[in-house]
């Protein structure tokens, strides 16, 4: 099969006429395959001039391995957490551990997963861009076990583990009622990001169920980061507002930053336990995600995905904490006491 391109295990699955698990196993000398189909394979092989992922294998079989995490935003302290605790199990495990940065932007995220077949590494843990828009199928052509960490993509056909966003945001809902505040603001990212789209969903929800009213007018979108955080909470200076959970980390930051100072400042309820929010005055209360919890579970998957690529994909979710500290507090709540 002549090609411009460097021939990809989808390619020798359609010359053979079998699914790319099946390869798959008979490249990594799985016993189990019939015999006609393995010399199938095997000829699929030479005609397409296919070259196997020799570190892929060697991880199967016992030796180290390269594997990749791809995260979106370098500077934000959930990923860096990640990356951490997954370097530290792969080198419990002797394997390396490469890392990109995407930087949201979905051109250089695509530019990331061409490199990464290029370097032939055995798995990858990405924390997609995009829940509707992000494409892995460069990675899956070149049969790279992908499990994607803390957002989903729609429709992808791959491993998944990540916060149970709802029920994140439920438990900031049940928090702020239960400590009689009335009039609560959502600060969000965008639509199209499941992880916040469900948080917000999920005060939306709780919040009416405890019988407060709200409406999606109380959902105020930015985009992740901390000026965006700013803006959108001195935009509300002066409303009604009495309580504001905010859905993200750099948001937070933010918010906290627009809100220090003001007599009329409602209480806070941030996402992630950064050291700021133990440090600052008064301290910020936080909806926690298990990020070594994660972390282990994600690495854990991969490493059973890449040994057993025919496997059917799962979900795992795993559930935030609320930690209460002193800007959710009735009295004493007041970022800009």
């Amino acid at each position: 099969m002549a090609s411009s391109t460097r021939p990809t295990i989808m390619d020798v699955a359609r010359a053979a006429g079998v699914s790319s698990a099946t390869v798959s196993r008979v490249i990594n000398g799985a016993p189990t395959v019939d015999k006609q189909l393995r010399s199938r394979v095997e000829e699929a092989v030479a005609a397409t001039g296919y070259v196997p992922n020799a570190l892929g294998r060697s991880l199967r079989r016992g030796g180290t391995s390269q594997i990749a995490v791809v995260a979106p935003d370098a500077a934000n302290p959930y990923f860096t957490q990640i990356i951490s605790e997954v370097e530290r199990i792969a080198r419990g495990q002797a394997h390396s551990v490469t890392v990109a940065h995407t930087e949201e932007d979905l051109q250089l995220e695509q530019q990331c997963f061409a490199q990464l077949v290029g370097r032939q590494v055995s798995g990858v843990l990405l924390v997609p861009v995009d829940s509707a828009r992000t494409d892995i199928s460069v990675l899956t052509s070149a049969g790279i076990p992908v499990v994607l960490v803390d957002r989903d993509i729609e429709g992808a056909e791959t491993d998944l583990v990540a916060t149970d966003n709802l029920d994140a945001g439920r438990q900031a809902a049940r928090h702020l009622y239960e400590r009689g505040f009335r009039k609560p603001a959502v600060i969000a990212g965008p639509e199209s990001l499941r992880t916040t789209e469900d948080r917000a969903l999920g005060f939306l929800s709780a919040w009416q169920a405890a019988g407060g009213e709200i409406t999606t007018d109380a959902v105020h979108r930015g985009d992740l980061h901390v000026e965006s955080g700013r803006k959108l909470v001195q935009a509300l200076a002066g409303g009604e507002t009495d309580c504001l959970y905010v859905t993200n980390n750099r948001m937070s930051a933010g918010a906290f930053e627009a809100l220090r100072g003001r007599t009329d400042a409602p209480a806070l309820l941030a996402t992630d336990d950064d050291l700021w929010t133990r440090l600052v005055t008064p301290s910020v209360s936080v909806v926690v995600q298990p990020v070594r919890a994660t972390s282990r579970a994600a690495a854990r998957m991969l490493g059973q995905r890449m040994a057993n690529p025919e496997e059917e994909p799962s979900t795992t979710l795993l559930r935030s904490k609320i930690i209460e500290r002193e800007s959710t507090a009735r009295g004493t709540g007041s970022v800009g006491a």
